[in-house]
């Protein structure tokens, strides 16, 4: 019988990425993003951890349909109600609080983590 080793009160776990973003969850989808939306640290490919179960607050990111299409937008109660679109700075989509979690909601979901690769492709 042999002692335990002192190192292991400081061996840490591996990294789960379902931990850290719980990405386990049936409400949780992983989107490529093919846009930027540089100044909340989304670039092109990045990979967004979405979870459509969370009721976004003010000053969330989501990813909301609007039309057909997805966009990247952050979630404002003040000064003025509405959707500012992340890619195109300045531009507001007027959309009531009751809209975004209504019978057909805007708001797909809430992004909760952001992942970017740091080494980009010469090409």
């Amino acid at each position: 019988m042999g002692f335990p080793s002192p190192a292991t009160d400081y061996a840490e776990r591996k990294i789960s990425l379902n931990e850290l973003c719980s990405t386990n969850r049936a409400s949780v989808y992983l989107f490529k993003s093919e846009l930027n939306a540089p100044e909340v640290g989304i670039f092109k490919g990045s990979l967004l951890v979405v979870d459509s179960a969370l009721k976004p607050s003010d000053g969330n990111v989501l990813v909301a349909q609007l039309g057909d299409t997805f966009r990247i937008v952050r979630y404002r109660l003040s000064p003025v109600p509405g959707l500012w679109d992340l890619t195109t700075p300045g531009r507001r989509f007027a959309v009531e609080p009751e809209e975004i979690e209504g019978e057909e909601p805007v708001c797909f979901g809430v992004v909760t983590h952001c992942i970017n690769a740091m080494r980009r492709s010469a090409h």
